[in-house]
């Protein structure tokens, strides 16, 4: 799932994200700051939920609180400062409906902003876009290497994004939203000793 820990002592990010709606609510914050009322109104609960779940992404690190204030009125602002991953000692921890619960928001918001992208028309809009997927046979070792690349590969793509905001910030250019999805997982339509 990932290799970031949760920053707060005593707090793992199990612990902290396995509440799929917080997942959600940090994906949701990455774009742009949001509000406890357009949050609470975009998934459909109440504004002290969606409080009480603020409340615990801020304090383990997911996300940055701004207060804004006009005319004595105060706007509490949230915008995520890390990204929402799991280590993998902790997905490894994690119940089998947790780890179902985690991997389908996951699913859904990578879902979603693909579909986005398609109705948009931005999915193939550039020729040097990239979209693939393959099914592979591996033994153990293969499959240790290959999650072990993955993982690798999402790290370079970090600090390639850390380096365009630099030049972005020193040119006043426009980012390019892009999309980045890596999975790794065991394929359903084969069984053991099945080959195709």
């Amino acid at each position: 799932m990932g290799q970031r820990k949760c920053e707060q002592p005593g707090m793992s990010a199990r612990e902290v994200l396995g509440h799929p709606l917080r997942i959600r609510i940090v994906s949701a914050c990455t774009l742009r700051e949001m509000t406890v009322a357009e949050l609470a109104r975009r998934f459909k609960v109440s504004v002290s939920t969606m409080n009480r779940h603020l409340r615990r992404l801020v304090e383990a690190g997911y996300l940055r609180l701004r207060v804004e204030s006009r005319r004595g009125v105060r706007k509490h602002m949230y915008r995520a400062s890390r990204r929402a991953t799991i280590a993998d000692e902790e997905f490894a921890q994690m119940t089998m409906k947790q780890r179902r619960r985690a991997s389908v928001e996951v699913l859904r918001d990578f879902f979603r902003h693909t579909w986005q992208s398609w109705e948009a028309g931005t999915l193939d809009e550039r020729p040097d876009s990239h979209l693939t997927w393959t099914l592979m046979r591996l033994d153990e070792q293969g499959w240790t290497d290959v999650m072990s690349e993955l993982a690798t590969l999402l790290e370079a793509c970090i600090e390639i994004q850390a380096a365009s905001l630099v030049r972005l910030g020193e040119s006043g250019g426009e980012p390019i939203p892009t999309t980045i999805a890596l999975a790794g997982f065991k394929d359903a339509r084969e069984r053991p000793g099945q080959i195709t």
